[in-house]
């Protein structure tokens, strides 16, 4: 077992010994983040001069040289009263300073790294490339020196290892789908998103091992949640990737309904439901291009209306408030609208309704028979429901 062991993913923590030592430091920021800097460029010694510049970034000094020895001797004081293991863990070397090589340390982010790489050149599954996949994914503890994330150094390495450990992730992910083990992709994939929950790709792949191994709720249940996370967190559609998935799960819940009889038994008994009707974007998509094909040879019409929560002074809305809003007002348009329209959620704050054979005055009363409802639901002045309504031509 190495003396030391240098924690830097999700905290930074030096032990030696067994014994946690960057309490000793106590609340000196410029100690903590010289320390910092010269663990994570352990390679090579540091210039003063750059040192400077890291640690009193855009000062002057008239005597620069002189502060960071200070600094460092202090330092090295305090290391070495607190673990002699440590007595000697910054050394001088070509007019800078350099975290010792020499020291039997173990470093998370290069132990993390190697595992990486391991990974990523790996050609075959085999039981190597499994325990380091098993390693970079206990190692990844959280982001690189979160109490220094504002640091500019610190963000770029930070970006590089979150983009490493997805990449050596969804590699691993394909080598496993060479030995058909959707058990195990399920399993990372979801100890991935915890890390990063918002990534297409590990969503995409846990959705379809799950309906591999049979647990297509489980997968519907993901699909909402990651679209959920995209609306409500980041105020965007999902990928088209993910929409289109939503299909694919239709497809193989309705693969073994062969029979004709239980075909139409179960339509009807959908069909019993009041309240226009709901659905994923990707599904709206393929009700407008029916609609659209129906226009011209039913001398009908269609107008299409976006429906709008914002909030007074156009603030940013709260998620946990604005995904109430959307759920309000989502049931005063099912409920207020006619059961021959559809409706879907367009962003993060809009929904996107089609109204088929309504002209624009008979479009505008349901609209504003919503707002109502919505109004008596919720009455705060802080948020208003507007909409916007214009009508769609056959040969759009």
């Amino acid at each position: 077992m190495p003396k030391v062991k240098v924690f830097m993913l999700g905290r930074f923590e030096i032990v030696a010994n067994g014994t946690e030592v960057i309490k000793s430091l106590g609340s000196s920021k410029k100690r903590i983040v010289l320390l910092e800097y010269l663990i994570l460029n352990r390679d090579k010694p540091i210039l003063m001069k750059d040192l400077f510049e890291v640690l009193w970034p855009g000062e002057n000094s008239t005597n620069p040289e002189s502060a960071l020895k200070t600094l460092v001797s202090r330092l090295r004081a305090t290391l070495s009263d607190y673990s002699p293991d440590l007595s000697d863990c910054i050394i001088t070397e070509r007019g800078g300073y350099r975290w010792n090589p020499a020291l039997d340390c173990e470093i998370d982010v290069f132990s993390f790294e190697a595992a990486c790489n391991d990974v990523l050149r790996a050609a075959s599954l085999t039981p190597e490339v499994r325990a380091q996949a098993a390693t970079l994914m206990t190692l990844y503890a959280g982001e690189l020196l979160p109490n220094s994330d504002m640091d500019a150094w610190v963000v770029a390495r930070s970006v590089f290892l979150h983009n490493m450990y997805l990449k050596a992730v969804q590699h691993y992910i394909v080598l496993l789908k060479g030995e058909d083990a959707h058990d195990e992709i399920a399993q990372v994939c979801r100890l991935a998103l915890d890390v990063d929950a918002f990534d297409a790709t590990l969503n995409l792949e846990l959705m379809t091992a799950l309906l591999k191994i049979g647990r297509s709720s489980e997968a519907l249940a993901q699909y909402n949640h990651a679209t959920d996370l995209h609306y409500n967190q980041l105020g965007i559609q999902p990928p088209e990737g993910m929409l289109e998935f939503y299909k694919k799960l239709i497809k193989i819940d309705n693969a073994s309904k062969t029979d004709i009889d239980s075909i139409r038994a179960e339509l009807c008994a959908d069909d019993t439901r009041s309240g226009a009707f709901v659905c994923e974007y990707v599904i709206f998509k393929d009700i407008y291009q029916l609609h659209m094909r129906n226009l011209s040879r039913l001398g009908t019409t269609m107008f299409i209306a976006l429906i709008t929560i914002s909030s007074m002074g156009d603030k940013p809305v709260e998620p946990l408030m604005l995904d109430k809003l959307m759920r309000l007002l989502l049931s005063a348009l099912q409920n207020n609208l006619r059961r021959g329209d559809t409706i879907s959620r367009y962003n993060s704050t809009q929904y996107a309704v089609l109204l088929p054979s309504v002209s624009y005055e008979t479009g505008r009363i349901p609209l504003e028979r919503v707002k109502k409802a919505f109004y008596k639901m919720y009455s705060n002045p802080s948020f208003v429901v507007s909409y916007r309504l214009a009508p769609i031509a056959a040969d759009e």
